[in-house]
């Protein structure tokens, strides 16, 4: 059966996150082992049960407590959850979904041309890809994120930030990219392919 998937794409003031929705959604229309659909009310995070990945393409800032716990929980069930770019701009309070994530936006690069370094390149997420460049910002968080494998970085103020990156919660997993700002990202084929392969390998995984 193909893995039931929710995708949540919600804009904000910075990030046409519903464009990036609409994408993941061709991007997977011929796949057989995915049954995706999507939806722009976060409303829908508060109950999971009947998914078996969520995807999350939203700033986690603007979720109620209710729905972020019932993320939470839902990963700590045996659920995967995959997040991209702004998920990672939670309130400073909201300490269980940055554990849950592995960390905190602070602060972000100019948005710039960067070099994007593959460190894990035998890895299924990472599988065909080399180093390579794109437009977008360089997000910076408030930790290394503990217990993480961390498959690709890149360098800003001479210290190296985790983009890319899985980790283990509970009896269900993650997978953080931090790469997606705005449409020159969606349409760097380096960055559909992590996305894409992400989902492959966090639904065998």
């Amino acid at each position: 059966m193909p893995a039931r998937t929710l995708i949540l794409s919600k804009n904000d003031q910075h990030h046409p996150l519903e464009e990036l929705g609409g994408r993941l959604m061709a991007w997977l229309a011929d796949s057989d082992a995915v049954e995706a659909e999507e939806s722009h009310d976060a409303a829908v995070l508060e109950d999971l049960a009947a998914y078996d990945l969520c995807v999350l393409c939203a700033t986690m800032s603007e979720l109620t407590p209710e729905q972020e716990a019932s993320a939470i929980q839902f990963v700590r069930d045996g659920g995967k959850l995959v997040g991209i770019h702004s998920v990672t701009v939670i309130d400073v309070e909201r300490t269980a979904f940055t554990d849950l994530i592995g960390g905190r936006f602070t602060h972000h690069s100019p948005y710039h041309e960067f070099p994007v370094k593959v460190i894990e390149p035998g890895h299924p997420v990472m599988a065909g890809v080399e180093d390579f460049s794109i437009l977008d910002e360089l997000y910076v968080l408030d930790r290394a994120p503990a217990g993480a494998h961390v498959l690709a970085t890149a360098e800003w103020d001479d210290v190296t930030q985790p983009l890319v990156y899985t980790k283990d919660v509970g009896a269900g997993k993650v997978l953080y990219n931090a790469l997606g700002h705005d449409q020159a990202a969606y349409d760097h084929p380096d960055f559909r392919t992590l996305v894409l392969q992400g989902i492959d390998w966090i639904l065998d995984a």
